[in-house]
């Protein structure tokens, strides 16, 4: 027997430590493998998310160009420089191409005027006019066919850029050109660089060779030109000892020499590629660390009690397994630098460290919760924003419903206020189990930006108060509003009387100054529902919705008494206005209102100024 015990220990040891031989490959290329799964998903995770950020970063380039470009249609400089064929407009051009440069973040902003027959008029960035852009850039002769706003990227003479497309039209609604205002594709390139860390190159096709004549960077890989000009030489020469033609049909992420390298492919308004995002990411910049730490406990478990405990070792393994991948998925969840949370549409299941670091008050979910019940009630009920329920639909499911368009939620936390960009996501689980993933981007600063433009595009520069794009536009609307409710609407223009023997005689800084300190003067005697703007030198208007003639006339005599008493050292004539009152009547449109006050405004100066004149037109 004891033979026997030792002969079948000795079998059992023999077939025991073959099948451990046997095992251990297998068991360790299935380790490998699943190793090299992971990694390959840290990557594709990573693909994804860059090129999420991409073309978030896309997207807010697009509003801020198309909010630039309608802005820019409005000076009225641009329709007499397309019907005379004024190339002498570059001026302007540039100087409104620097002064965003100077008084916003947006650096690199070029403004050009094509007329209708797709010929340059003017460029801001150089004098070079009079070529034919219809034949090179297939946006503009798109838009010449069929005049409408467009955003897109396009390659042009000099670079591949996103351009913003806004078609004018005369008097009689005839299409007379278009204003292009053009972005560099360089701020999207450090945005990259400073949230994530990466290089970037920015192929454009070898198709534009020829086209690309003055071309902004001069780099090129072979006959592909290198639009952004940061582009590093060293992933430069990576790319092409990969193969430039290999990389910009990339549809996949390609691993060379320690470097991830990342596609996004960018389309023309035809659907064909035109262009491709390339970005590098060194290897050594991801964490692997929790790979070779489960690796080397697999093997040093596997050989010691892989044979006494195989079962449970299989176990462990897979409970390993999932303990590494729910730390992989919480790892890379925590690098995110938008607030991403999972919940359950009652509590919230999951967050990221950015959650809590935005809601630094509570450190745990379950302290969240014990003060608010839904991150909606930290939501403002403001028109073009988030609230708990749209439309009878609870903002989940409103957001999912409406995935493809843009949802803002205004936050007030801790007496400031924040505005996200926010996206949700139906997921679920093994079982079935419906869940609601949330992204929110923080993009205060962008809309800080944004108000700080629409401000300098409605404001006068020098007096601060509104311009006459601000009347024209608040005018029609007033007239408008009066048509609909029939409610009184007063007007009055104001001109400085002798203003000009001012400027002569003391100077412009002087008569700037008078400006400035009329304006401050008036701007504290009127109402918070008038309007008060500068429409010339110094010309002025005032609109008094809800306001009688007879009320009106009150008004403006404080105003001319007021201004009639204001001294200054600089001047020592007394400075006094000339004032044309009318109120708008039923039969009035635009034309016939402005020319009222204007000729009430001619009749005061004709009086002998320092004075107030109404017209009043009668038609019972």
């Amino acid at each position: 027997m004891p033979h026997f015990t030792q002969f079948f220990n000795q079998r059992l040891f023999i077939l025991s430590a073959l099948f451990i031989l046997m095992a251990l490959p297998v068991i360790y290329f299935l380790y490998q493998w699943q190793i090299e799964t992971a990694r390959n998903q840290e990557f594709q995770f990573y693909r994804s998310n860059l090129t999420e950020k991409v073309d978030v970063l896309i997207q807010e380039k697009q509003s801020t160009t198309h909010a630039l470009v309608v802005a820019m249609t409005s000076p009225p400089d641009f329709k007499q420089a397309l019907l005379k064929n004024d190339s002498s407009i570059q001026q302007e051009l540039e100087h409104y191409s620097e002064r965003l440069k100077t008084l916003t973040k947006y650096k690199g902003v070029w403004i050009q005027l094509i007329d209708a027959n797709g010929i340059s008029i003017a460029r801001s960035w150089t004098k070079k006019h009079g070529d034919d852009l219809s034949k090179v850039r297939q946006d503009v002769a798109a838009l010449i066919q069929d005049p409408r706003r467009m955003n897109n990227f396009s390659v042009g003479k000099f670079a591949l850029t996103f351009k913003s497309m806004v078609p004018l039209f005369d008097d009689n609604n005839k299409f007379i050109g278009l204003v292009d205002v053009i972005s560099q594709v360089n701020s999207i390139d450090k945005a990259l660089a400073e949230t994530n860390g990466v290089h970037s190159v920015v192929l454009v096709s070898k198709r534009y060779r020829k086209q690309l004549i003055n071309a902004f960077t001069g780099k090129f890989i072979d006959d592909y030109y290198v639009a952004n000009s940061d582009a590093d030489t060293r992933d430069m020469a990576l790319i092409k000892k990969i193969g430039v033609d290999k990389v910009f049909s990339s549809s996949n992420y390609v691993l060379f020499e320690n470097q991830l390298m990342v596609t996004r492919p960018i389309y023309d308004i035809h659907g064909q590629p035109m262009a491709t995002w390339v970005t590098l990411k060194p290897l050594e910049d991801f964490s692997f660390v929790n790979v070779q730490k489960t690796q080397r406990q697999f093997i040093v478990i596997t050989v010691f009690i892989f044979a006494l405990l195989l079962m449970l070792l299989a176990m462990m393994y897979f409970k390993r397994q999932a303990e590494f991948e729910k730390r992989f998925f919480f790892e890379v969840f925590d690098t995110s630098t938008e607030i991403v949370y999972v919940s359950n549409q009652r509590r919230i299941l999951f967050a990221n460290k950015r959650f809590f670091e935005f809601f630094n008050e509570f450190e745990t979910l379950e302290d969240f919760h014990e003060k608010y019940h839904c991150i909606c009630e930290l939501f403002m009920p403001e028109e073009g924003f988030l609230r708990r329920h749209i439309n009878g639909v609870y903002w989940f499911n409103h957001v999912i419903q409406n995935k493809h368009e843009p949802h803002y939620a205004k936050v007030q936390l801790n007496g400031k206020e924040y505005i996200f960009l926010v996206k949700a996501t139906e997921i679920s689980n093994a079982y079935g189990d419906q869940y609601v993933s949330v992204l929110m981007t923080d993009i205060t600063e962008e809309e800080h930006y944004k108000s700080q433009l629409e401000h300098l595009i409605i404001h006068d520069e020098l007096t601060g108060v509104y311009n006459r794009h601000y009347f024209n536009r608040t005018l029609e609307q007033e007239i408008k509003r009066h048509q609909r409710y029939q409610s009184p609407f007063s007007m009055a223009f104001m001109d400085i009387d002798h203003f000009k023997m001012i400027n002569d005689t003391y100077g412009h800084d002087v008569g700037d100054a008078v400006l400035v300190s009329l304006a401050k003067n008036i701007s504290s005697l009127l109402r918070s529902t008038d309007v008060f703007c500068r429409v010339g030198g110094e010309e002025f208007v005032i609109m008094m919705p809800e306001t009688s003639l007879e009320n009106a006339l009150i008004i403006s005599e404080r105003i001319r008494s007021t201004v009639e008493g204001i001294s200054s050292k600089d001047v020592p004539e007394k400075i006094t206005i000339s004032m044309g009152l009318v109120e708008l009547n039923s039969w009035d449109n635009v034309q016939s209102f402005y020319k009222r006050a204007d000729e009430a405004l001619y009749k005061a100066k004709e009086n002998g100024r320092n004075r107030i004149e109404t017209q009043v037109e009668d038609r019972t």
